[in-house]
């Protein structure tokens, strides 16, 4: 399993992004980037693991990205606006026409957990760039 997501719109209050897998897409928001500091950034870019963890706060079988330098518990969970993530990835089906957040977001989830059930682990690659 490979994802890939793309930041594409970078604000000092948030980060916007398109993560694919397979032909799956999904748009993304995340914290900015403030030096990878816990809690109020978004990661560095580059390669990272995916795995299967167990959340006390989203479910069981969340994924989990990481090992991430000087960071741990980042999970791809349910958000649609900043506020809504702590140094994790919220996934959404739209974009809000303001860019403040993602829209559909408990349906993108659904989606991308049904398309990856079965899967312990992979690889997401996170990069800055424009949708093509």
């Amino acid at each position: 399993m490979i994802c890939r997501l793309v930041r594409f719109a970078i604000f000092k209050d948030r980060t916007l992004g398109r993560l694919t897998y397979g032909n799956l897409e999904y748009f993304t928001i995340e914290r900015p980037w403030l030096d990878n500091s816990p809690n109020v950034s978004c990661i560095p870019g580059g390669t990272y693991p995916l795995h299967r963890v167990n959340s006390p706060k989203f479910g069981p079988g969340m994924w989990e990205i990481g090992p991430v330098p000087n960071r741990s518990h980042i999970l791809i969970h349910v958000a649609n606006s900043v506020d809504d993530v702590i140094g994790c990835v919220g996934l959404g089906k739209t974009l809000y026409p303001d860019l403040k957040g993602v829209g559909s977001s408990r349906v993108a989830i659904e989606n991308f957990y049904e398309a990856t059930r079965g899967q312990v682990g992979g690889m997401i690659e996170i990069s800055e760039g424009v949708l093509r």
